[in-house]
């Protein structure tokens, strides 16, 4: 999400408060009637464009936004359909703990100074003589067209300001785009994933003997987005000048699809501002050359000697994007594994391997099932030894299985060839393809099209949605860092008067204030004397998982952020290193700045993993490594057998602290079969929890029941209840096999939650 800048000005516009009138009476409830403000009609003078927002107004129910343990009714152009603590004048509602407090009253007052559009609500007392505030940051995104809608920022239990953004294609400025695709000598060129919906490309140009660096900005086969920038609408390119009076000068509107010239694949915007030049050119424009690499992820570069000079300001710019389809999909083929491929171009990693041993099925318009696998062979033999898609009800291989996920950019793709021959000498093939899961949508495959001799299968699915990154090691002892993500904050690292924002394996949460480039995992700001941040720096994004180094220390990657300030072909990047201590979950600490990349420390229990621990009669455990020590007595005091049934209705009682007094020495028992003595005590912090595993219990078959008991830490539950997670039925195991018997064995795992630990 983009993150927007909050001026503190205000301009009020000198329209009446609009109010609805009681004039209906629905289910016994009163209701308003809903006039969108004028208000909502807002202009933008500079650039003697109107944004129309009174279609995010909904004359039926008022907008619902979910968050936490909260609720927000909400109307921006008009007061709430249904009354707020039943009472009239508002436009914003908080709900929270079955109480609804008007937080903000209806009209509010416009700020759209600078470029942007604010919303600012004034509600009921909150804390101290203070009232509720909430500002409404409205959002350009040209995606958001159906499908928008409010989201409310993360907030403290007792803030008193608030603060939603609504991304709407509504206030944009009218979209100027070119087909951004080419074909030259027979190959396919698609630019379209640098194509930017709601952010631009910043661009500094580094020029000597300017205090304040002129940028710019860009987006690819589209006009620049208008946030807070007063450029030409149908600009694709513009330069930000702080030094200018006017600030901003066009360098190129959008106007013509990619080409080349002279072998290079090119981008130019034509007719941007006058040239006062002495050159024949009559205006500025912008050439962007664009050089095939596949392992570039920086952004554009600046040709320094253009420009200014001659009214031509031109940018070269390494890119996967750049290559020809075959290329990109060749490049891909060759570091594809097994039902995983890469995306050249981002270089995420598409893996459906936990589809693989599953049987699906997809029905045609007559009713006729089509049974499938996904990289794999069916086991029903119907069709025919190897075929991965068959028609059970006429024995009809659709396509023999492979495992060769091919990678395309909207999705990947598996493809079936070789099935039983259907007319003309051709062989049935199906192509199944895969795409990331809208919000909403059904997660399951669906029969697209049917030809003669081809079948297309489409499948919704977030195992193919990027930006997902395991946030754990991947060696034997895996150290997870997911306990430090942040759901509804970021870290934030204090040094004088520069912040470091920060979050784990995910970009930051959006702030108020806060401008760094959208999915970044961290980013350097400076705090003026005003708390207003400026000169936000990326330090990257979230594409890898951690690592370990070669002193076995954790270490989290995040790459291509800003533009590196000593070395401009280099991108920004930036370290963390976790150590293991005992110091709970502890805070990053800056170390320092080397080669483009920021190094910082993290002393956390998380970086740990699983450390081995004793117990001490009565009934305590104690981390033998870092000295922790839990008494587990209260859950005896307060009551000797706690009981958990499974879905077949055995009951299985549990006593910790009593086990030899009540299960026949064992800690879980079920009738006269004891699940085990304790035999191990492990504390995992990397998934904050701790494990008593017990063995030995009662003969099965041969081998013996074995349990665990996973407790974990919520200090809101007070002594909480145990949970059955799994009872796995038992197999003979051999004695080789004997550490699978947590999953193959009688296991019984229990969770249990415990105000402290």
């Amino acid at each position: 999400m983009k993150k927007i800048k909050i001026s503190n000005l205000i301009w009020i516009p000198a329209h009446r408060n609009i109010q609805g009138n009681d004039n209906a009476d629905v289910l016994g409830k009163r209701v308003l009637t809903v006039i969108p403000s004028k208000y909502c009609e807002v202009p933008e003078r500079k650039l003697s464009f109107i944004y129309n927002l009174t279609k995010l107004t909904s004359d039926k129910e008022d907008i619902i936004i979910k968050h936490d343990y909260e609720m927000i009714r909400m109307q921006l152009c008009s007061p709430l359909i249904k009354k707020c603590n039943n009472q009239d004048g508002y436009a914003i509602c908080l709900i929270k703990n079955n109480t609804e407090k008007g937080i903000g009253r209806f009209p509010p007052k416009l700020d759209n100074e600078y470029g942007r559009t604010l919303f600012n609500f004034t509600g009921d007392d909150c804390l101290h003589g203070t009232n509720y505030t909430v500002t409404v940051i409205m959002h350009c995104d040209y995606n958001a067209e159906t499908n928008s809608y409010p989201e409310l920022f993360s907030h403290g239990d007792q803030q008193c300001n608030l603060y939603i953004i609504w991304k709407t294609a509504l206030l944009c400025v009218p979209r100027t785009q070119t087909n951004c695709t080419v074909v030259n000598a027979g190959h396919y060129y698609d630019l379209s994933l640098l194509t930017r919906p709601s952010e631009n490309y910043m661009i500094p140009l580094h020029i000597k003997n300017k205090t304040k660096s002129p940028k710019i900005i860009l987006n690819v086969c589209q006009n620049i987005l208008h946030h807070g920038i007063m450029c030409p609408i149908k600009s694709g390119a513009c330069l930000d000048d702080p030094e200018k009076p006017n600030g901003y000068l066009s360098l190129g509107e959008v106007q013509k699809p990619p080409f080349f010239k002279d072998g290079t694949l090119q981008i130019e915007y034509q007719d941007g501002a006058l040239c006062t030049q002495n050159v024949t050119t009559p205006h500025v424009k912008t050439t962007i050359h664009f050089k095939c690499d596949l392992e570039a992820k920086g952004p554009p570069e600046y040709i320094l000697g253009s420009g200014i000079e001659d009214c031509h300001y031109q940018l070269i710019w390494y890119t996967p994007a750049a290559c020809d389809i075959e290329t990109l999909r060749d490049y891909s083929a060759k570091t594809a594994g097994k039902c995983n491929v890469k995306n050249p171009i981002t270089n995420f990693t598409y893996d459906l391997q936990t589809l693989m041993n599953k049987d699906f099925t997809v029905t045609n318009v007559n009713g006729i099932k089509y049974k499938f696998r996904v990289c794999n062979a069916l086991m029903d033999n119907t069709c025919g030894n190897k075929t991965g898609i068959c028609n059970s009800k006429y024995g009809t291989s659709l396509g023999q299985a492979n495992a060769n996920l091919i990678w395309q950019q909207n999705g990947p793709y598996l493809n079936y060839t070789n099935g039983d021959l259907c007319e003309n000498g051709v062989s049935h093939y199906t192509l199944i393809r895969f795409f990331c899961e809208p919000q909403g949508s059904l997660s399951r495959p669906l029969l697209i099209k049917e030809f003669t001799c081809q079948t297309i299968i489409h499948w919704n699915t977030d195992l193919v949605c990027e930006k997902k990154i395991k946030c754990a090691t991947n060696n034997d002892d895996e150290i997870n860092l997911t306990p430090l993500i942040q759901s509804t904050n970021n870290y934030i690292i204090k040094a004088n008067d520069t912040e470091f924002h920060i979050n784990i394996c995910r970009p930051l949460v959006p702030t108020q204030g806060l401008l760094c480039a959208h999915g970044s995992a961290a980013c350097k700001v400076s705090v003026t004397s005003k708390n207003e941040y400026m000169n936000e720096i990326s330090l990257g994004f979230p594409e890898d998982s951690p690592t370990l180094n070669k002193d076995l220390q954790t270490v989290l990657r995040y790459i291509n952020g800003s533009q590196c300030p000593e070395n401009p072909t280099k991108t920004i990047s930036s370290n963390f290193i976790f150590i293991c201590d005992n110091n709970n979950q502890g805070l990053p600490v800056y170390k320092h700045y080397v080669n483009c990349t920021y190094i910082f420390e993290w002393n956390t229990s998380i970086a740990c993993g699983a450390v081995m621990g004793g117990w001490t009669a009565p009934c305590t455990i104690k981390d033998s490594f870092l000295s922790y020590e839990y008494d587990l007595s209260l859950l005896d005091k307060t009551q000797q057998i706690h009981h958990v049934k499974s879905r077949q209705g055995k009951e299985y009682a549990i006593s910790i602290c009593g086990g030899e007094k009540y299960c026949n020495g064992s800690a879980i028992c079920h009738e006269y079969n004891g699940y085990g003595s304790l035999g191990s005590v492990i504390f995992d912090y990397s998934r904050n929890d701790v494990k008593l595993k017990y063995s030995n219990g009662s003969k099965c078959n041969n081998n013996s029941y074995t349990s665990e008991v996973r407790f974990i830490c919520n200090e809101s539950m007070g002594i909480g209840e145990p949970k059955l997670l799994l009872v796995s039925q038992n197999y003979t195991i051999s004695r080789s096999s004997i550490l699978s018997i947590k999953y193959k064995g009688n296991f019984l795992k229990v969770r249990y939650k415990k105000k402290k630990l």
